[in-house]
């Protein structure tokens, strides 16, 4: 059963939603403050998270960072702040998702559901072993000369991505639909050069070698793992 974290600080929208997205195959865990959610996230271990950008005791964004950077679970944040910057904060901080209230329960759901099956880091089955790196997508297990490295959900989704078309240039538009399922118009050219930046020194602090990740100026990104 896949566990659904709803950090709401409206206690009515907060019940309703957990009531709304409570299925079967889905369980939800309610919390009304960043610090609530903490001991849920230790309790529940949840596989998705859905999140305000204002909370009572802390901000959005920084919870988000804080969150997915120790392990990659996928975020979507549910919220009444509209503006563009406020978006792409939320992207640079991880998030996998970006609603805006009021909003329709038959797309929250499906963005859920989404967002629980993909948002983890691409084929469960699929697993690279190359050299100093070793991911394993289905465990969520990334190592780079034995040593793991944690990565959000954006991160691992992006390697993901560039190991399965190891070789071969990935243009930005492409990387920026498979991340986020929309155009480089609604999430701007910067927030994927924030994550790939992201990914490149997780994959490079304390190990040997260079640069795994190569950048094609004007095209896009090529895995070139540990190639010269």
């Amino acid at each position: 059963m896949k566990r659904i974290l709803i950090v709401e600080d409206d206690p009515v929208l907060c019940e309703g939603l957990c009531r709304t997205l409570q299925t079967d195959e889905w369980q939800t865990v309610g919390a009304r403050s960043i610090a609530e959610a903490k001991t849920q996230i230790v309790r529940t271990e949840p596989d998705c998270l859905i999140l305000d950008c204002n909370l009572p005791d802390g901000n959005g964004f920084d919870f988000c960072r804080e969150v997915t950077s120790r392990r990659p679970v996928p975020v979507l944040f549910l919220t009444v702040r509209d503006s563009e910057a406020d978006e792409v904060a939320a992207f640079q901080a991880g998030a996998y998702d970006y609603m805006k209230k009021p909003f329709s329960l038959m797309v929250l759901k499906e963005r859920v559901r989404r967002l629980l099956l993909t948002g983890s880091g691409g084929n469960p089955s699929a697993s690279y072993v190359s050299g100093r790196y070793e991911f394993h997508f289905d465990t969520l297990d990334f190592r780079a000369d034995g040593v793991p490295v944690i990565l959000s959900a954006s991160e691992a989704r992006l390697l993901s991505v560039l190991v399965k078309n190891a070789g071969r240039v990935v243009s930005r538009s492409s990387l920026i639909e498979a991340l986020w399922d929309c155009g480089s118009d609604a999430i701007g050219e910067n927030t994927l050069s924030v994550t790939v930046k992201r990914l490149r020194g997780k994959l490079t602090s304390g190990v040997s070698g260079g640069d795994p990740i190569r950048t094609v100026y004007g095209l896009g990104y090529v895995w070139k793992g540990d190639e010269p």
